[in-house]
């Protein structure tokens, strides 16, 4: 009875570990079938200086001035070829992206910052509540955690509320929205 009582408490521990695991790649799974995240699309130009440079279903936007460019949103690791080629088919240098900005910092929005800057140079500016995920390659974001962990970037500079970023003539209102994330920045411009 005792032999019995264990392996069905073993079979229940399985069940349940098997349970938990389906649980924490359930997400990763459907992240990966997401074709439209990486299905490149014709970028456009959305009003005067401001660009689409991303995927399908996963935005990222170029500000371009004289004095340089301002991008928002690097994606997921692997978008950065997507966006360098969608800002190349607009006539535009990759290279010269000064400024990287996010609007959260969830891994399908953010990733992507390290092999930017790599590349380009870019100065990265992130809310302050955002601040530690992207520094530690979402291992603190509180909704994925380890889930979804990507090579860190450094933050140049902690944005507030209120905050001003200027280029070349453009300027950028950041507006912290919080709740998606703890700084989700809503950006406005002039």
């Amino acid at each position: 009875m005792l032999t019995a009582a264990i392996g069905k408490a073993g079979a229940d521990l399985r069940q349940a570990m098997m349970l938990a695991s389906l649980v924490l790649i359930a997400p990763t799974l459907q992240a990966q079938q997401n074709p439209d995240w990486t299905t490149p699309i014709a970028p456009f130009r959305i009003a005067d200086n401001l660009y689409y440079v991303g995927g399908k279903d996963l935005a990222s936007y170029l500000i371009v001035t004289p004095q340089g460019d301002i991008l928002i949103n690097s994606n997921l690791e692997g978008s950065t070829p997507l966006i360098r080629s969608s800002v190349e088919q607009l006539g535009f240098k990759f290279k010269d992206i000064k400024i990287l900005l996010i609007s959260h910092a969830h891994w399908d929005h953010d990733s992507g910052s390290a092999e930017i800057i790599k590349e380009t140079g870019a100065k990265y500016m992130v809310m302050e509540g955002d601040v530690s995920v992207v520094e530690s390659g979402g291992v603190t974001d509180f909704a994925y955690g380890a889930e979804h962990r990507y090579t860190a970037a450094r933050v140049d500079r902690v944005l507030h509320d209120g905050d001003e970023v200027k280029l070349g003539g453009a300027l950028l209102t950041a507006h912290k929205s919080a709740g998606h994330t703890r700084s989700c920045t809503t950006w406005t411009c002039k």
